[in-house]
């Protein structure tokens, strides 16, 4: 049970997905016992059981299509050859009885990269460690990323090569902040090549720094390449305070409001290829 448990929060800190079967409630005979769990890959791989033979198997198909639609499923199947008896779903077993199974949704953990951990790179972290993100901070020096507390992976590289060997979850939330505005240019080209279909872009810039970069990168890549939609820059949402916490603080704040589709006074610049 606790290599069940184990695995979920690797899925989780890998960004990574599964369905979690446990037998909730049991009636008569039968291989299960309630209580009983099974972890459910998307590659059909499992860990533990649900009392084996065709339940488990019919429990692995019905795991695979929660894995589909994404929402959690309480099912009872029977098992006796009485199907008139319409207590559940078939099982072809015969033990008699009736168990019911309640298939979790594990959801991927929310993957957050911070490029640069300078001032509000290391604010970002510090004020995120607490809530429910999966932090990378990568940085192209040694030094920046000495002693740093709270992020779940520290990367010291290339901008031009870091994570160009894995492969990137969808969905993720980055924000862009090295120390030079040629290393931002170079991370948010980066970011869009990476094709993960990111959530949130967040580019700390001015108004004319952000227009620099966007139309330098815009030059770049080609337009079905860049979704502008994605992209906030001057970051944040409009709170006050100048300082590496405030302007972080601010950042986290913007976050919270697209993960769980809430409004706020952006800062951001909404652009546009007809524009650039």
């Amino acid at each position: 049970m606790v290599e069940i448990y184990e695995e979920i929060l690797k899925l989780k800190k890998n960004g990574k997905e599964g369905v979690l079967v446990c037998v909730v409630d049991k009636e008569g005979h039968g291989p299960s016992s309630t209580g009983a769990k099974m972890l459910v890959l998307p590659d059909g791989s499992r860990l533990g059981t649900v009392g084996g033979g065709p339940l488990e198997e019919i429990a692995v198909k019905k795991a695979e299509e929660v894995l589909k639609e994404r929402k959690n499923s309480l099912q009872k199947y029977t098992l006796s050859e009485d199907n008139d008896a319409k207590e559940g779903e078939p099982s072809g077993m015969v033990c008699g009885g009736n168990v019911t199974l309640f298939f979790e949704y594990i959801k991927p953990g929310v993957r957050l990269y911070i490029f640069g951990a300078g001032h509000i790179g290391k604010a970002l972290i510090y004020h995120l460690k607490k809530l429910n993100y999966h932090i990378t901070v990568i940085d192209n020096r040694k030094d920046a990323v000495f002693g740093i507390e709270g992020a779940d992976r520290i990367i010291t590289g290339d901008y031009r090569e870091v994570l160009s060997e894995e492969e990137i979850p969808k969905g993720g939330f980055f924000v862009v902040t090295t120390h030079t505005h040629q290393f931002d240019s170079v991370v948010l080209k980066r970011i869009y090549q990476f094709h993960c279909n990111p959530r949130y872009i967040g580019l700390v810039a001015s108004r004319k720094k952000a227009e620099a970069i966007v139309r330098g990168i815009t030059g770049e890549l080609a337009k079905k390449e860049i979704n502008f939609d994605i992209l906030y820059t001057p970051v944040g949402l409009d709170i006050g305070g100048k300082t590496p916490d405030e302007i972080a603080i601010s950042i986290i704040s913007e976050i919270q409001s697209v993960r769980f589709n809430k409004g706020g006074n952006h800062l951001r610049v909404k652009f546009h290829n007809e524009q650039i």
